[in-house]
């Protein structure tokens, strides 16, 4: 189990290790947007990481390409779809839907 903090709420899960940021944000009833479904085909997962981002699994070349795409993307982006928690606590900041 790992922490998962969701900005700008402030609310605080307990989140299984192992699965994808998108799910862990699904599962504890935040709202975020997945027009694919989490395949990573599209960019309306995006989120910011501030804290933890080396504890989530490296980005891969397809997401990658798909941030280049993306206006306002930071060091800190990830599509959460893609991102795979570890064990660290994590802080994810939800962009206005």
């Amino acid at each position: 189990m790992t922490t998962l903090t969701v900005l700008p709420s402030g609310k605080t899960y307990e989140v299984a290790a192992g699965i994808s940021l998108l799910q862990a944000l699904l599962d504890s009833g935040e709202a975020i947007v997945t027009k694919c479904g989490g395949k990573g085909q599209c960019e309306s997962c995006h989120v910011m990481v501030p804290v933890g981002r080396k504890s989530l699994s490296k980005i891969q070349r397809a997401e990658n390409e798909k941030l280049d795409g993306i206006v306002g993307v930071s060091s800190s982006s990830r599509l959460a779809c893609q991102a795979i928690l570890g064990e660290e606590a994590v802080t994810v900041e939800l962009l206005k839907l």
